[in-house]
This record gives structure tokens, sequence and C-alpha cells, in this order.
């Protein structure tokens, strides 16, 4: 079980919800909205122009009362090449829950101060915005909250065929007990699903874990080499096809206090 721990931990990537969620090895709560704003700077347009931005928008959130959790991540090992290449600078995390969501959104797009926002904002960049469905599954809380700043992998899988959710829930509940006895360097899991603009997505769900650093995501990686990859196969031969890590750098730039 253990090289099985350590190979499905080869599959996980990376977000901090940490001021959404509360839990010691555990989410308390159940589910929330995870948008991702995949950007590109405009021409003539900088990070520190696209900063400026964001922000003036988390300043907006918090007078709103419309917070949420907000990260950037720039690619380290992204799929990317030259040869296929998304065409994406970095990508924004905006994380919490629907209703506060749908509010925010309402206000943006539908009051003068949050219009002003918006065309700064689509003025620095042009972003595609999702929408997806998180499902915590381990969190370890002091390790969350002890930097903003952290690595990022990303997995996409989907469903080998005949293989329900229930039989991949059950699997994946082995792996959170497994988890809480020795985590091997993962300070967090979250899986997430894509609901609304997702139809060009590379897969059914993502998975998502949490690293303090380059160094804790490299702990498992040794131990997946020692002989953890045995327990990857036998995941993505009978439960679900994956399309491998990529890796990112996280700043976390807001943590709502509610």
């Amino acid at each position: 079980m253990k090289n099985f721990i350590i190979s499905f931990i080869a599959l996980i990537a990376t977000i901090s919800f940490t001021s959404i969620l509360k839990a010691d090895d555990h989410a308390e709560q159940s589910y929330f909205n995870f948008q991702v704003n995949f950007c590109k700077l405009n021409d003539g347009s900088s990070m520190e122009d696209y900063s400026n931005a964001v922000n003036n928008y988390i300043k907006w959130s918090k007078k709103n009362d419309v917070e949420v959790f907000v990260s950037r991540q720039m690619p380290l090992f992204p799929h990317d090449n030259f040869v296929s290449d998304r065409g994406i600078d970095f990508q924004e995390i905006l994380a919490g829950p629907h209703n506060t969501t749908g509010k925010a959104w309402d206000m943006w797009l539908g009051t003068k101060e949050g219009q002003k926002l918006a065309k700064k904002w689509q003025e620095a960049a042009d972003c595609y915005v999702k929408w997806g469905h998180a499902y915590p599954q381990y969190l370890d809380q002091k390790a969350l909250d002890s930097e903003n700043d952290r690595v990022v992998s990303w997995n996409w899988c989907s469903r080998k065929d005949g293989v329900s959710i229930k039989d991949l829930q059950a699997r994946h509940a082995m792996m959170i007990e497994e988890l809480k006895k020795d985590n091997i360097g993962l300070s967090g899991w979250v899986i997430v699903t894509p609901v609304t603009g997702g139809a060009q997505a590379p897969g059914d769900f993502v998975h998502l874990g949490i690293y303090d650093d380059v160094e804790s995501f490299m702990k498992y990686k040794e131990a997946f080499a020692a002989g953890g990859w045995e327990g990857y196969y036998e995941y993505t031969e009978n439960y679900a096809s994956c399309s491998g890590e990529e890796l990112y750098s996280e700043e976390v730039l807001n943590r709502p206090k509610n």
C-alpha cells in the first residue's frame, strides 16, 4: 500500500485554499467553487501593470464583502514545448463559496466600479476564465498556513471505461487514510472537475496537491523512483488515464479572513 500511496501522489497537483478550508488532516467543507484564469499579457503591458489591476480587485472585493482566495501560478515545468504551446504566460486561481463567487461576478459586471476594474484588467491581459467544482481530499492546515510561496503540479485524468465514480471514490478514500499516516511531503490534495467553459479541458478531473517547496515535491519523487512507480501504473491501467504532471510556482495573493 505504501508504494501505491507514493505513486498515486505523483498524480497530484498543487493549490492552496487555506483560508476557505479549515482542517487538521481533512477538509471541513466538502466542496467549493474553483475559478482559473488562463492569461497572456497584452502587448505593452507588464506583470506590474497586471498585478496592480488584480490588487485593486482584491481591495474592491474586501470592501464589498465578496472576498475569495486568490493565487498566481507561473510555469516551471509545463507540458508546452516548441511544437505545442498553449500561449499563456500564467494562471490565477480564485476559490471560494459559490454564493460569494456569484455575488462578486454580478457586482463586477453590473456596477460602474466593477466595470471600471474589469476594463483595467482586460487592458493588462487577455484571459480565458473557467469554473470548476473543487473537492478537498486531504489537508495539513499547519503546513498550508506556513508560507505564501510554494510549488504547484497539475495532472489531468479521465476514468477508464467500466470504472464507476464509486469505484474511483473508494480508491481515493484508501489514499486519504494512508496520507494521514504518512504524507510523504504532501501538504494537501484537492480534486477539481471542470463545469463551466470547460469543454476543452484535457480530462474529466484534475488532481491538485500542495507542496511547501520543490524539496518537498522531490521527496515524493524520490520515493516514486525508488519503487512507487509500480502503484502508479496500477492506478493508470485500472482506474484512470492521466496526462502526467506539470509543475508551477505559486504565490498566494489573498487569504479571506472569514
